[in-house]
């Protein structure tokens, strides 16, 4: 009879230190990380300890005895279809792999009921059975959901041999690559997973254990689709070499995946880097399809180590056009021959390919100044929500020359001209943004403004290079608009338009400069303006395809919506969704800029139907373009994030303050996590997410979420941004509701004077000047309240015009104020204008529309003309 002894770890820890108590001794099914106190505090001493500890419990009987027949032998396979094979608790079912240090072997355990990988060594070298109990070790301090956990271990008495043996948490699923294969993923579902493998990985060198063996095989990935890393055979630990497991020499591993100092057995010179090499040809492989050498299969460890130091890898680029850009830049940084090349740990690796997935700058190389600002202005391409096509980076500007070129059909030698601009323009680029360098700076802190005001300067090194300056003084346009500077971009926009009349250009980049233009006199408030120039961007591309008109319309909606017309700009917005609707589908879905046109104008088209009540069909859409932004790009895009909020908006509009409090503060985690916490879009939904604490009536919270969104803004873009304004305005606001008047009145009055200072007011300085007038009249202020509407409507006449909501609306404040004044008969007069005003732009069951209703009873009741107070079905008891 041969003796198998047996230690589950809440067993035979609690015996390793005499002095500890009897209370030290864990329940069953304690987490083996937890127990091994002893491992941690001593090191691979505790191990023998462990197994002397086993010794002990055979001696008092605590230990399971087997039969010989029944022992496992192990210096031939076992065919389990005959008679049944059990170590301890576990009877063995079949073997599932085996390996040059052993197999293992699916067993099923008793209790508790599960199936375990059962891990056996197969040769009986001292060193191998002592690297089976380092093995335990290692498992022991890790303890991650990406790596498979260790359940028990124990020795078996084999031919006089101590045979270590260790029960692990079985993995139902196919190895990482086949996982990917079978269940087609894309691109970003692949990344996710390396993700998570990384960050496994990176557990385990936080614990100082580097795995030295990653490959698809020993990566499953279980139902669940949660990739876990095995097999720490041959892992390392920081001390190993003090206890002689790993030589100089010894070369441990699978070459494939080997990095050069494994290959070359350096053992010093092994360190977490080298599992970022391996990371490196799992990420090279499950991408392209093959691996970074595909010669090691077949190599000896010599051979290998000639081409791993003289043979460079194919460009994953070159094999995937999925890889072009910064994941090919990842990848072969991870790859590089010398370990100070590589990310210096896996979290960093798995750190870019999340940034790679939410369209966030790479840490992966210095940025250069043009890649700096190329990135800035794709993150803020939210700002441009009213056009379909997204804001052009600054490092793809030469390629709109190209494009057009070679979508004409243009003559060689004029495509050859346009390369020739390309570079010359991303030459100029990469120049001119070195002003961004932070030794050219001095120490002096730049700011985005700084480097455009800097490359404006630099145009004119491009005399004589009219294609040149036109396409750069383009790109500088949009990241003006992108920042909010509306003048400014208009400016650049003329520049590009008149330097397109001197050269060659066709009719679509002439077309494209013309709408750019009408979209920033939108911006800019000149409604008929943005109209004629959208009229002239039709005409100059009259043949444009159909995406593109559909873009013309949209815009043209968008005039309509922001001169405060809600029917037309609903109109408008619809018949473009009806267009839409006749395309087919599998067009809409290949074509991105078209499938962006739909979204927007969904998403405007909720936004007036938000402002006219109509808060169910909003809803929908907005859901609607929140569906596609998950399908399409992902649940952590930048776009979609900004659905969500959108969301939240609408939410808190239909009075559902609950969930509109949960939408926006998901929202705003992801995008702390995604953008960071300074970027416009996490600061713009800290906006959302105080107005509806601020209605919930949580003014603490609210204002402290107020004050982080306006300091983020102010330190990033500066005072007059348009949200920075809009945070200031959310915080006048707030200290309104405290009761801390006159605070809030200085605030309103900051607001005011950074809008108008620059001689030019734009429609956004009407709606805080409205806010401090309606201060001053609930504070009792009659007289000045009065005195700010005057100046409110005069503005509001000459800068959107009488037909404008915002017109009707500040009308109707200015009536009740000239009421409480008991000025009843002026009230009555700008009541009655601002009622029939609001009843035709919003309809008579909208609640600015009953506002202004009950107001004008109020009067008319003052005046003692109940009957057309009546008329308007308002309860008398109304105050006003």
């Amino acid at each position: 009879m041969k003796r198998l002894r047996v230690f589950p770890w809440e067993r035979a820890c609690s015996r390793l230190d005499a002095s500890r108590s009897r209370t030290d001794t864990l329940p069953p099914g304690t987490k083996a990380s937890r127990v091994l106190w002893a491992i941690k505090a001593r090191g691979l001493q505790a191990v023998p300890a462990i197994v002397s500890c086993t010794r002990e419990l055979a001696a008092q009987g605590n230990i399971v005895t087997q039969s010989g027949k029944d022992t496992l032998r192990l210096g031939t396979p076992q065919d389990t279809a005959g008679d049944v094979f059990s170590i301890g608790p576990y009877r063995i079912l079949h073997l599932l792999g085996e390996g040059g240090m052993g197999r293992v072997y699916l067993a099923q355990q008793l209790h508790p009921q599960r199936q375990v990988a059962l891990k056996v060594v197969r040769g009986l070298s001292v060193l191998d059975i002592e690297r089976m109990r380092r093995e335990i070790e290692v498992l022991a301090q890790l303890e991650h959901p990406g790596i498979a956990r260790l359940y028990a271990a124990g020795e078996s008495r084999v031919d006089g041999v101590d045979v270590p043996w260790l029960a692990l948490e079985y993995v139902r699923g196919l190895d990482l690559a086949s996982h990917a294969d079978q269940n087609r993923l894309d691109l970003p579902a692949r990344l996710r997973l390396l993700i998570e493998v990384a960050r496994a990985v990176h557990h385990a060198h936080g614990r100082g254990v580097i795995h030295r063996d990653l490959k698809p095989g020993n990566i499953l990935v279980n139902e669940h689709g949660q990739p876990k890393v095995l097999d720490f055979g041959i892992a390392r630990l920081r001390d190993d070499a003090a206890h002689g497991l790993t030589r100089d020499g010894q070369v441990l591993g699978t070459l494939p995946y080997m990095s050069p100092e494994q290959l070359q057995g350096n053992s010093s010179g092994i360190d977490c880097r080298s599992d970022v090499y391996s990371l490196g040809a799992l990420a090279y492989e499950l991408i392209s399809g093959r691996l970074p050498h595909p010669r090691l299969n077949t190599s000896t460890v010599y051979q290998a180590l000639e081409i791993v130091r003289n043979e460079t890898p194919p460009r994953l680029a070159t094999l995937s056009t999925l890889a072009r850009g910064d994941l090919d830049t990842v990848i072969m940084k991870s790859l590089a021959s010398e370990r100070e090349q590589r990310y210096a740990s896996a979290a960093e690796w798995a750190d870019d390919l999340q940034r790679i997935i939410d369209h966030r700058p790479i840490l992966a190389r210095p940025m250069t100044r043009m890649y700096r600002i190329a990135r800035f202005v794709r993150r803020h391409r939210l700002l441009t929500a009213a056009v379909a096509s997204v804001i052009l980076v600054l490092a793809a500007a030469s390629a709109i020359s190209l494009r057009f070129a070679l979508s004409e059909q243009r003559a060689r030698t004029l495509a050859d001209q346009r390369v020739q601009e390309s570079a010359a323009i991303n030459a100029f680029l990469e120049s001119m943004l070195a002003s961004a360098d932070p030794e050219l700076a001095r120490g002096r802190k730049l700011t985005v403004d700084d480097v455009i005001d800097q490359a404006e300067r630099d145009l004119t090194r491009l005399d004589g290079k009219p294609a040149v300056q036109q396409a750069v003084a383009a790109t500088l346009s949009h990241t003006r608009r992108a920042l909010g500077e509306y003048d400014a971009a208009l400016a650049l926009n003329a520049r590009a338009l008149k330097l397109e009349e001197e050269t060659d250009a066709d009719a679509a980049q002439r077309s494209e400069l013309l709408h750019q233009r009408a979209s920033l006199q939108i911006d800019e408030g000149n409604f008929e303006q943005a109209k004629a120039t959208l009229t002239q961007a039709r005409e100059a591309w009259p043949q444009a395809p159909m995406p593109k008109q559909l873009s013309f319309d949209l815009t043209a909606a968008r005039v309509e919506d922001e001169a405060g017309h809600p029917e037309a700009a609903e109109a408008g917005y619809r018949a473009v969704l009806d267009a839409v609707r006749a395309i087919d589908t599998a067009v809409l879905a290949s074509d991105a800029d078209l499938r962006g046109t739909v979204e927007f104008a969904r998403s405007n088209l909720s936004g007036v139907l938000r402002e006219r009540g109509a808060l169910e069909e909003a809803e929908q859409l907005t859901r609607e373009v929140l569906a596609s932004r998950v399908q399409n790009l992902g649940e952590r895009a930048p776009l979609t994030l900004s659905s969500r909020n959108k969301l939240a908006l609408v939410l808190a509009a239909r009075g559902d303050n609950a969930q509109a409090e949960k939408e926006a503060a998901e929202t705003l985690r992801l995008q702390r996590e995604v953008l960071g916490n300074d970027h416009s879009s996490t600061l713009t939904t800290m906006q959302t997410l105080a107005n509806i604490l601020m209605a919930s009536k949580r003014l603490d919270e609210a204002e402290a979420l107020t004050r982080e969104s306006l300091a983020g803004m102010e330190a990033q873009f500066g005072d007059a941004y348009a949200q920075t304004l809009a945070s200031m305005n959310t915080l006048a606001f707030l200290l309104e509701e405290r009761g801390r008047i006159d605070e809030a009145e200085a605030a309103y009055r900051r607001i005011i004077s950074i809008q108008t200072r620059g001689g030019v007011e734009h429609p956004t300085v009407l709606a805080p000047r409205n806010n401090l007038a309606m201060l001053l009249m609930q504070a009792g202020r009659l007289e000045a309240a009065r005195a700010e509407f005057a100046i409110l409507m005069k503005s509001a006449r000459a800068i959107v015009g009488e037909g404008h909501a915002m017109t009707a609306i500040f009308m109707s404040n200015e009536g009740l104020c000239l009421a409480r004044m008991g000025r009843n008969v002026e009230a009555r007069v700008a009541l009655e204008d601002a009622h029939a005003r609001l009843l035709r732009i919003f309809g008579a069951d909208h609640a600015r529309s009953q506002t202004a209703a009950e107001r004008l009873a109020a009067v008319y009741r003052a005046l003692g003309e109940h009957a057309k107070a009546d008329a308007l079905g308002v309860l008398p008891q109304v105050k006003t």
